[in-house]
């Protein structure tokens, strides 16, 4: 089992992700740190980011820091996990919201596409969106 850092980079899906991760200096947190829950968005969901906005995130450290932070729960929640909860509390400070619907398990309305990457420091969950954190959506529009 590798950790999540390393799980992230074999799939060669989350390259975008990866390369935030990276320019926030965040690296070692999901590499050691942990354990976490990360609902990471694959590179088909940063189609739907302007390359204005990405850049308008990568830009600012702190937003950058936020944004990540939002996509990483603290402890570990596998999807049979997900069934029972309503919120979960993002390392950013904001909650998540976790529904079950027709479609699945939904994270703040998104779908997750993949579950249960298990990893030495935790679980990841593929999403369809980058997440935004409320202050975040809110200097979005």
């Amino acid at each position: 089992m590798k950790s999540i850092l390393e799980t992230l980079r074999e799939s060669g899906m989350f390259v975008t992700f990866l390369d935030l991760v990276q320019a926030a200096g965040l690296e070692g947190r999901l590499s050691t740190e942990g354990p976490y829950t990360l609902f990471v968005p694959n590179d088909d969901a940063f189609r739907s980011v302007s390359p204005s906005e990405l850049d308008a995130i990568r830009g600012n450290a702190d937003r950058l820091t936020d944004v990540l932070n939002y996509h990483i729960v603290p402890g570990v929640h596998s999807m049979i996990d997900l069934l029972g909860i309503r919120t979960l509390r993002s390392l950013e400070g904001e909650d998540l919201t976790v529904e079950i619907a027709p479609e699945g398990v939904l994270v703040n309305n998104v779908p997750v596409v993949e579950s249960d990457a298990w990893c030495t420091n935790g679980i990841c969950h593929a999403v369809y969106t980058l997440l935004l954190p409320p202050v975040a959506r809110t200097a979005a529009v």
